[in-house]
């Protein structure tokens, strides 16, 4: 039986090869975006299985009908640098993604596949991991059927814009993966945490939480 996944967030690192690993699976016959801007990629926007839908994130109650399926991937995410503010990064990091998943348990979607960060709480002194606390716990009280979660460290990979914070901390982690106990901490790709998401999402094994190292297959 094949399903439908939904993917927010599909122009980012994470979710741009969420779209090419879900379009290339088995496993789905649709996969369905929703994007501020379209998807231009060849090799993706000629793929037969591919529905895009290009909508307003402030004002998803337009378009909450669409938003159905079986499988969500929520790989949505900004910095500070890039919103501005405090409070627009709020409203993109873990506003956007709790009124999506609201309207998507109420649409019965079954499935709800998070890519949050390693350290997230609701108690945490920093600004990031304490948005991503507040995320996971929004979507926890939703009770998904299956409820993946995310954890990684360092994401790397193809942006839009520079960051040299990224450079330098990935650069270090790299120097000292040899030493004990560093080497989980170390970077990860976007495809390599798409391919686990998949995986986990696809192997019908219940909820689960995959933190740093986790998150590699091999």
């Amino acid at each position: 039986m094949t399903k439908t996944a939904i993917i927010i967030g599909a122009t980012g690192v994470v979710g741009r090869e969420t779209v090419k690993q879900t379009l290339e699976s088995s496993h789905y016959d649709k996969v369905v975006t929703f994007t501020r801007r379209p998807i231009e990629t060849p090799e993706l926007v000629n793929n037969h299985k591919l529905t895009q839908h290009i909508v307003n994130f402030d004002d998803i109650s337009q378009w909450q009908n669409l938003i159905t399926g079986d499988d969500l991937y929520c790989c949505i995410g900004t910095t500070l640098k890039q919103a501005g503010s405090k409070e627009t990064q709020t409203q993109i990091d873990l506003n956007y993604p709790t009124t999506i998943a609201q309207f998507a348990k109420q649409n019965n979607v079954q499935s709800f596949t998070l890519v949050s960060s390693y350290g997230a709480n609701v108690e945490s002194n920093s600004f990031y991991l304490r948005l991503k606390g507040q995320l996971e716990r929004n979507i926890h009280q939703l009770s998904f059927k299956q409820f993946i979660l995310i954890r990684p460290s360092l994401i790397v990979g193809e942006r839009s814009e520079f960051r040299i914070g990224e450079l330098i901390l990935k650069t270090a982690l790299k120097m000292l993966a040899w030493l004990p106990g560093i080497r989980k901490y170390r970077a990860i790709t976007g495809k390599e945490i798409a391919k686990r998401m998949i995986i986990a999402t696809t192997s019908n094994s219940g909820s689960q939480t995959f933190a740093l190292d986790e998150v590699f297959i091999d």
